[in-house]
């Protein structure tokens, strides 16, 4: 079966990691980036960990996993250098919980991609675990060619749809408007300019 990719909102939700290495401290700086509140469950944690309990963005049990741990998550991550404990964490886990095992994509229902972020632009390779290294690769290659430019300007997409939105009712006029911006010669900020100017004096006329 293929995989469903989905963007997930987990801004608020409760994400457990369980384990406290340095692939465990890459898991929970992606999660933080969204907004997650996390728990650790860990004996002992990589030292750049206190850093983040130091500013109060994660919480730290210093502690063996227990089944009681799962309670409330809604992301599970095990990434204990045991495999027996992470395949436990698998098994205990509810079939309505996200899980990812760090050492058996076999076992998780759902896998992190490669990704690539430039400001709301998000660009996530995944090989459903067959291979991280060759996702990785690719998402390089891809970093190459969509570079931090494109921060602002999908700040100025952004920006321009509301406005189309708001000035232009005819549905097909919009789409025709949205479709152009699109076009790689809207990354130069003399043309977003002069397409918010377009847009201020064909409102005008339409007012006169």
């Amino acid at each position: 079966m293929e995989a469903y990719p989905v963007m997930l909102n987990l801004h608020g939700k409760k994400a457990l990691i369980v384990g406290g290495g340095k692939i465990a401290y890459r898991k929970a700086i992606g999660l933080l980036k969204a907004g997650a509140e996390i728990t650790m469950i860990s004996p002992d944690i990589y030292s750049e960990f206190h850093i983040l309990l130091e500013k109060g963005q994660i919480r730290w049990k210093q502690k063996e996993f227990e089944e009681s741990d799962l309670r409330d998550a809604l992301i599970v991550i095990a990434a204990t250098n045991k495999k027996s404990i992470n395949r436990e964490i698998a098994q205990l886990a509810s079939d309505h919980q996200l899980i990812n095992v760090v050492d058996d994509s076999r076992i998780s229902n759902f896998h992190v991609p490669a990704k690539i972020t430039r400001g709301k632009l998000t660009i996530a390779v995944g090989t459903e675990g067959a291979s991280p290294i060759l996702a990785k690769n690719i998402r390089d290659e891809l970093a190459g060619v969509y570079d931090e430019s494109y921060r602002d300007y999908l700040h100025f997409l952004e920006d321009a749809r509301k406005l189309v939105y708001s000035k232009e009712k005819n549905t097909l006029m919009r789409t025709q408007l949205l479709t152009e911006i699109a076009e790689r010669d809207y990354q130069n900020a003399g043309n977003q300019r002069k397409f918010f100017e377009r847009m201020k004096s064909n409102n005008e006329g339409k007012e006169v």
